[in-house]
């Protein structure tokens, strides 16, 4: 049987180790992430690697992760700005994560 996290679970998760987000003028915590993502291949042989900044929220935070798909948008992480890239969304819908640059 597959569980999801409920809406309600969500805060709790991101109380310990999130950050202050800002995304259309609201604010609330997230979970940032900076991992190494090749940009570019050839034959299999990573030729460009980049840092990809990834922020986990709570989709019910952000009206308009609902609304739209936030693309191109300007995001506040910790104090940084970004902008979104891609948007993806957890099975239930309940959790988004941000693909932002800077």
């Amino acid at each position: 049987m597959t569980t999801f996290y409920a809406d309600s679970d969500i805060p709790a998760m991101l109380a310990d180790f999130g950050v202050a987000v800002v995304l259309d003028g609201i604010t609330a915590k997230g979970v940032v992430d900076y991992v190494d993502g090749v940009t570019l291949k050839e034959n299999g042989i990573g030729g460009v690697i980049n840092k990809a900044i990834t922020v986990m929220l709570q989709t019910s935070n952000f009206p308009s992760l609902s609304a739209n798909n936030a693309v191109g948008e300007s995001i506040t992480v910790d104090g940084v700005s970004y902008t979104v890239r891609l948007r993806e969304q957890t099975t239930d819908g309940a959790i988004t994560h941000l693909l932002c640059t800077n």
